[in-house]
């Protein structure tokens, strides 16, 4: 596992509690260093743009930590290994999980926003240390299939966020994981002159890490079903200059973000659920 020492990720997170008070000063002061490195963030995320498109925004990320105040401290006790594509959004989500739920997270995922991601992962822990939190986190963004089997060794608990790929391998291997759709994308277009549209809207998903699907299918209907029974899409979109259609699409599609002949990257895809 080259330059990573199991040992260290063995190591047991300090024994801490926490009241709603405590969460929330942990909280006020994370929000204080996001602000207080805010230029750093958005610095790092110049350098990030360079290689994918996808630009931060400090005021989501303090919008993120109110979203765990007053959260009740249910301690696990235990270990997971988390496996995303670096989303610092998810990033940020997951380690306010991991500490209110005394769950240690061992962070894998891709090169992706490593810049702000790295910010990120030490104004967390240096907010958590000085609450005594210790050894809550683990991240590493360039890990290799052989890493998840030996981490696997002694850390049971598997969550992938949105990477199909990996859950198709860990499955191949007889791995158990347990899979939460983020950024999934199903796309159909049934308008040729919208095929332009579309692929525009699959060049910023693949540069931005989005896992996005063009369904080659004979009509909506079709469509609708082939999404429908995807568990692992959470996010449906139709070219369409059908009315009829539209409403279709907008009716018959069951649980995920829908989109119809718009922008679904106008705000932060992918519903967040409680990954530990």
């Amino acid at each position: 596992m080259g330059n990573v020492d199991l040992e260290v990720l063995k190591s047991n997170v300090s024994d801490y509690t926490l009241q709603n008070d405590d969460l929330n000063k942990i909280l006020e002061s994370l929000k204080e260093s996001i602000i207080a490195n805010g230029n750093l963030l958005m610095d790092a995320n110049k350098e990030d743009v360079k290689v994918s498109k996808k630009q931060i925004k400090i005021k989501k990320m303090l919008q993120i930590v109110d979203k765990y105040k007053d959260v009740e401290f249910t301690p696990q006790n235990s270990q997971k290994i988390i496996i995303y594509k670096g989303d610092p959004y998810v990033t940020l989500h997951v380690c306010l999980q991991a500490l209110t739920r005394k769950t240690k997270v061992i962070l894998l995922h891709e090169a992706f926003m490593t810049g702000v991601n790295q910010i990120l992962m030490s104004i967390l822990k240096n907010i958590f240390s000085k609450k005594n939190v210790q050894n809550l986190i683990y991240e590493k963004n360039d890990y290799s299939f052989d890493d998840i089997k030996k981490i696997n060794g002694f850390v049971k608990d598997i969550v992938i966020i949105g990477d199909t790929s990996i859950y198709q391998l860990l499955d191949k291997e007889n791995i158990s994981s347990k899979f939460y759709s983020y950024n999934n994308i199903g796309l159909y277009c049934e308008a040729e002159d919208l095929i332009k549209l579309q692929e525009a809207i699959y060049i910023y998903a693949n540069e931005n890490h989005y896992e996005i699907e063009i369904l080659y299918v004979d009509s909506v209907q079709d469509a609708i079903e082939k999404i429908n029974t995807d568990r692992f899409k959470n996010t449906a979109i139709l070219l369409t200059k059908s009315t009829e259609n539209k409403g279709l699409f907008e009716k018959s599609i069951k649980n995920m973000d829908v989109y119809v002949n718009d922008n679904p990257f106008k705000e932060e895809l992918g519903r967040i659920y409680n990954y530990l």
